[in-house]
Order: C-alpha cells, then structure tokens, then sequence
C-alpha cells in the first residue's frame, strides 16, 4: 500500500493519501479522543503520542499535530494507516450511523483479503521469529477478478538476507488460499519500514 503525504498551508498539519476512498461523505473533522470514538481509525491515531486532530476527506487523512515533529510522528501514523485498510474494517464503526455521528457508517464492503491477509500471518520473518503481517512488512494485498493476488511488500532493510525466502514465502502462502490463481509479489522500500508501523500485538510480543 503505498501512501503519499504532502503539506498543508498549516506546518503543524499533514495530509496522508493512500489512495484509495477514505470517507465517501466526508470531510469529517475529529479534534479529540472522545469524537475519535466514532472511527477506530481516528482512535488509533489519536492514540498516537502528538497527535490532536484527524479529519478525514474522500481520498484524504489529514492529521494534526502539537508538538513533536513530523519525522518521529510520520512513521507511526504510516504504519496505523496501513494496518487499517490492510485489515478490512471500516473508517467508522457501524453504528455511528444510527447516533447520527455520520451517514457513511452503514456503508461497509465485506474483506475479500481476509483469507490472504490471515495466510500471510503464516509467514514467519526468520530474523525476529514473528509473522509479517504483524510486523508490518505487508503494504497491500490487492485481490483481482481471475483469482489474481498481488502483494506489496517490504523487508525491515534494504538487502535483508532473508529477502527472497520472505518474497517466496509470500507467494506461497497467498497462493494456498482457495480461489487463488496467481500471486504477483513486489518488493518496495518505499516507505522504509519502521518498527512503528507494527501492529500492537507484536510491539507488546517485543515489549515496545
């Protein structure tokens, strides 16, 4: 999943695109943890250390920052937006909609990855003995017609050792699910991952 950011007027806010849609009705603006509670999106990050606000567009997450800097924060944020959409769950829980929170709430497409995503778990990074889905290591899983999978994902370094044992992996693993033709697997650095973007079963399994 490859997300692109870009400023705002506001140094003090950052506007993330992973594109795809975001909020179909938005804009929706979030400025504490208790409007958050409407989004588990929103609530993770707020739960982010600096972060005070969230507004989401159709295309667009736009997050407010007060103090810190973008450096430490983009890391953390990159890896709470991957998790996310990688996982399937809505932008907003399903029932915001009937507390009048937002119209968009009802509107939730059913996870054709779910099967990839959970046989990727299977796949185990030999350095640090943990899945790479937990870890972060998988950017997108895209599911086409035909039974075609492709899958963008990266390794905790550059010129990793286990780099083709992971990629090989991969392949296998999503090439095992029922309904599976194909499996395209591309390698990206781009962005680096970080140990934030963990999910936070693993960053308690390293005792982060």
């Amino acid at each position: 999943m490859f997300i692109e950011t870009e400023p705002t007027e506001d140094p003090e806010r950052l506007r993330f695109l992973p594109g795809r849609t975001v909020l179909a009705d938005g804009p929706l603006d979030l400025h504490d943890a208790a409007q958050a509670s409407v989004s588990p999106l929103a609530e993770r990050l707020f739960a982010i250390a600096g972060v005070v606000g969230v507004s989401f567009g159709r295309d667009s997450i736009t997050v407010s920052r007060s103090g810190g800097d973008w450096q430490h924060l983009k890391p953390a944020i990159l890896g709470v937006i991957m998790e996310h959409f990688m996982s399937g769950a809505p932008v907003l829980h399903r029932d915001a909609a009937t507390g009048g929170a937002h119209p968009a709430a009802s509107a939730v497409a059913p996870d054709a990855v779910a099967p990839i995503m959970d046989a990727l778990r299977g796949v185990i990074d030999p350095e640090l003995g943990y899945n790479i889905v937990d870890l972060g290591l998988v950017y997108d899983v895209a599911r086409e017609e035909g039974g075609i999978v492709r899958i963008t994902m990266t390794t905790t370094t550059p010129g990793c050792p286990a780099t083709n044992y992971l990629k090989q992996g991969a392949g296998e693993a999503a090439g095992d699910v029922p309904g599976v033709e194909f499996v395209d697997v591309k390698l990206t650095y781009e962005p680096r991952w970080a140990p934030e973007m963990m999910s936070p079963e693993a960053k308690a399994h390293f005792g982060m």
